[in-house]
């Protein structure tokens, strides 16, 4: 009988604890559904629409939003530049991955003095606003008074100039980034087992070999989270174009092309069917990451 008792007692406390913690998990669940699944249902209805916000009208189109980013005379010459853009300015995810790598391998192998204020110092742009870095790089690229050009002696045209905004965002976004490819190699080379390379120090093999076969191997799975991450990141990149490039046309990426259309011109079926394709693209890019991750991720 007092079994009885203290199973049903515990019952009570289980379910009493399960419903508290259900409680907390509550909001970001009810959020995820309203502004995440929600807003997705509804961009999804809205792409074969033409939506008008102001009366509440709409008019069924079928696939002629999708047909005309890509052919009308208004939108597809914007819409494939966005794209040019964004895959450009994408080139800063391999680069920051390259100087991440090279740091978290000198604060490894070196014995560097206050390379835990490196670190943090490097890591500061990771954890800072994006709004507030891009309206600092700004001013360091700014094209009569900025750092850059003060210092070469020279007026380069960083802001004004459709490629040249999209080396100085790939300069910026590079820079930005290595901090955090450096703190996840770093912490993955500590991982990496000492007898390896005691190993390999008995067959004479080279530091510059031990790094190529066997820190490199190992740390894979950093280098799979940081390409993940970052084309996810890149393909949804807005601040750059809004606050940095201020709306020049070879700073628009497609978010801001999805931004410009639907709120600054109304066009919500044209945004909502970019946004679509958009986001099938960044899951079949990812599905594909990870399909094709068992080739080449290290895996204990």
């Amino acid at each position: 009988m007092e079994i009885q008792k203290t199973l049903h007692k515990k019952s009570r406390m289980t379910r009493k604890e399960n419903l508290i913690a259900f409680l907390f998990i509550l909001p970001p669940i009810v959020g995820f559904c309203i502004f995440t699944i929600g807003a997705m249902a509804f961009s999804f209805v809205y792409s074969f629409q033409d939506y008008n916000l102001f009366d509440g009208t709409s008019q069924w189109l079928g696939l002629k939003n999708y047909v005309d980013l890509f052919t009308h005379i208004l939108y597809s010459k914007s819409f494939l530049n966005a794209i040019v853009n964004t895959l450009v300015m994408m080139l800063s995810i391999p680069l920051s991955m390259v100087l991440g790598l090279f740091l978290a391998g000198l604060l490894r192998m070196g014995n560097i003095k206050g390379s835990k204020v490196f670190q943090v110092l490097y890591y500061l742009p990771a954890v800072s606003s994006a709004v507030a870095l891009n309206i600092v790089w700004r001013y360091i690229f700014n094209n009569e008074f900025g750092i850059i050009n003060l210092a070469l002696g020279v007026r380069i045209p960083w802001l004004s100039d459709d490629v040249l905004i999209k080396v100085a965002i790939i300069i910026k976004n590079a820079l930005n980034g290595m901090g955090t490819a450096m703190i996840l190699y770093l912490a993955g080379m500590f991982n990496v087992p000492r007898d390896y390379y005691e190993a390999a120090d008995l067959d004479g093999a080279s530091k510059f070999k031990q790094f190529f076969t066997i820190t490199l191997p190992l740390i894979t799975p950093m280098t799979f989270y940081l390409l993940i991450t970052g084309l996810i990141g890149g393909f949804q990149s807005y601040a750059d174009s809004q606050v940095f490039g201020a709306g020049v046309q070879g700073s628009q990426t497609i978010v801001y092309f999805i931004w410009e259309r639907g709120i600054g011109q109304s066009r919500y079926g044209l945004a909502s069917a970019a946004s679509i394709l958009l986001s099938a693209v960044i899951m079949i890019i990812t599905l594909v990451q990870f399909k094709l991750s068992n080739k080449w991720v290290y895996e204990e």
